[in-house]
């Protein structure tokens, strides 16, 4: 069946797994009800994926659950900022840096969440257990907002029976680090064990399942940043944070339903332990410790650790992008909280712009899942995953550079009318008369940006690894977002530090020049995107094997693993993209 990097593969029934330790299990003939497998069928060069009753029951349990596992995190990042600084009593600088911190170490626990489901527990297990870890966080949370005084009075000499400013604190952090844990081991499988259970229909079900996996992580962050933002900010930070915990534990409870239903694999050995100990043996000529050139490691072993190490570059330079990204938590953030947020009467959260990128993306998705990707197919040009991935780098610096166009028009408008005093979560900002909505392209550039850089980050994710990699490899995919909360948090200090004369981006954006800010991370973006070019045109796309056909032809490759079974590829399925 045709796929979006031009390769290729047949399966007539028959399925060769990669175990953990590197093995081919033997070719196992098997059949399923056609109301718990479906297939993919090739019709007039088009590809349909079909699904059982079944295979739907359980596709849309780990959808679901990853819908209310999303809306946890985002109803407590959406207003993260402004509880720090309304509540705890942090200044913005601190709040800022407790938000991007937190993002920054959320992103680096999938790495231990794949080695822990590889090597250990498996990812059904994995995920059910980080899931119950997160509950830990989201019941420290709440506790750290609850009025106690108006639930519990005074004591008979006077004394408030409430919560220390610096117990709340540390209940919302320790609350923070049991999230950042939780959602880290489930965000490193989730994904995985989803394409897990389709990957059997072929390659055409998986990037459905991915696109539609992401899906559902915005319909979350919908609701997030609409109704449960909304709430915190006007009604209650208790019950505010109580809503992720109720989400929570109904996303723990639809995963569990299906658990008769998934297709479990068994986890093997360290995944991590094994790479870097091909790493250390091979470093320089991989070639020479395979056990067929007289070495000691298993091939395909040392095959699937080269290919984490092949895709490494790529990750690299996706780092910056995730920098892009978190300026939605951050100077976006800053940037709309002085800007007109009323709507009519009501006064919309700041955060609640995020929807407007949650938005772009439930739209865009079904469009380039439906129409654009296979456009581009029926022109015999399929846009490779790396070619999707550089459109999404664009995108993003697209959007920095709307924002320093809007914050140049925003300064002027409150030199020429002067600036309109607005409370936001009891703090007073001196505002611009310009809506807040002006800021829609900086959050839909970003949304656009995902759909093409993440959802096939993902994807790529799952298909430049053997089956005992793919845990690590997307593990480490998502640690690139984290990396990139701290480089975004880097550039605004060194920026603090260099600008101090004539400072660009002070406590008080009104009082500074935000837009060359702004500017800066677009040029860093584009210099970033030359980068990716030339890694994209430098990579190869390792292709999955062929069944073993009778019929040999002069345009096929021979090769054999290590156990003796032969592989054969045709010469269009082994792909340099041309990016």
């Amino acid at each position: 069946m045709p796929r979006s990097d031009n390769t290729s593969h047949e399966a007539d029934g028959e399925t060769q797994r990669l175990l953990p330790d590197g093995k081919m299990a033997a070719k196992k003939t098997y059949e399923k009800s056609m109301d718990e497998f479906s297939g993919s069928e090739k019709s007039q060069g088009k590809t349909k994926v079909t699904f059982g009753a079944t295979k739907v029951f359980v596709v849309m349990s780990i959808l679901i659950c990853e819908l209310c596992e999303r809306l946890t995190y985002y109803s407590i990042v959406a207003n993260l900022i402004l509880f720090c600084t309304s509540t705890l009593k942090y200044s913005s600088p601190d709040a800022a840096t407790i938000s991007l911190v937190f993002s920054g170490v959320v992103y680096f626990i999938p790495v231990a969440g794949g080695y822990v489901a590889d090597a250990m527990a498996g990812r059904y297990n994995t995920i059910l257990g980080a899931g119950l870890i997160y509950l830990i966080g989201l019941v420290m949370i709440p506790a750290s907002a609850i009025d106690y005084k108006s639930m519990f009075g005074r004591s008979e000499d006077g004394s408030a029976y409430d919560m220390t400013q610096e117990a709340r604190r540390g209940f919302f952090l320790g609350g923070l680090a049991f999230v950042a844990i939780g959602t880290g081991g489930i965000k490193a499988n989730v994904g995985p064990f989803g394409a897990q259970q389709v990957e059997g229909l072929g390659e055409a079900a998986v990037q459905s399942f991915f696109n539609w996996f992401y899906w559902f992580i915005n319909a979350g962050a919908l609701v997030a940043y609409s109704g449960v933002a909304y709430l915190q900010q006007n009604y209650s930070w208790a019950w505010g944070f109580s809503v992720p915990l109720f989400s929570m534990v109904l996303a723990l409870i639809v995963f569990v339903l299906a658990r008769s239903k998934y297709e479990h694999l068994p986890p093997g050995e360290s995944v991590l332990a094994t790479v870097f100990n091909v790493w250390r043996k091979g470093c320089g000529d991989f070639e020479r410790v395979k056990k067929k050139n007289g070495g000691t490691i298993n091939d395909a072993t040392v095959d699937g650790a080269v290919s984490v190490l092949r895709v490494m570059p790529v990750y690299l330079l996706m780092i910056f992008y995730w920098a892009m990204y978190s300026q939605m938590q951050s100077t976006f953030f800053l940037q709309a909280e002085r800007m007109n947020v009323k709507v009519g009467d009501i006064k919309i959260p700041a955060a609640m712009l995020n929807i407007f990128n949650t938005i772009i993306i439930l739209l865009l998705i079904p469009l380039v899942d439906r129409v654009l990707y296979p456009c581009f197919e029926r022109m015999g040009r399929p846009l490779t995953h790396l070619q999707r991935m550089g459109i999404g780098l664009l995108l993003a610096g697209g959007s920095v550079v709307v924002a320093g166009i809007v914050e140049i028009y925003r300064k002027k408008d409150i030199a020429a009318n002067g600036a309109v005093v607005q409370v936001l979560g009891h703090e007073r900002f001196n505002a611009s008369s310009m809506s807040v909505f002006v800021q829609i392209p900086e959050y839909a550039f970003v949304g656009a940006s995902e759909v093409f850089a993440s959802i096939t980050g993902l994807e790529f994710a799952f298909t430049q690894a053997p089956q005992s990699m793919q845990g690590l490899l997307t593990g480490l995919f998502l640690m690139t977002s984290g990396i990139g909360s701290f480089v975004s948090s880097a550039i605004l200090k060194i920026v603090e530090a260099a600008t101090i004369a004539d400072p660009w981006f002070p406590n008080d954006i009104n009082n500074g020049k935000a837009e060359y800010l702004f500017f800066l991370l677009g040029g860093l973006m584009l210099l970033n995107f030359f980068g990716f070019v030339l890694v994209a045109r430098w990579y190869k796309y390792l292709p999955p094997p062929s069944e073993e056909k009778d019929d040999t032809g002069p345009e096929q490759l021979k090769g054999v693993d290590n156990d003796g079974y032969t592989i054969r590829y045709d010469e269009k399925d082994v792909v340099n993209t041309k990016f």
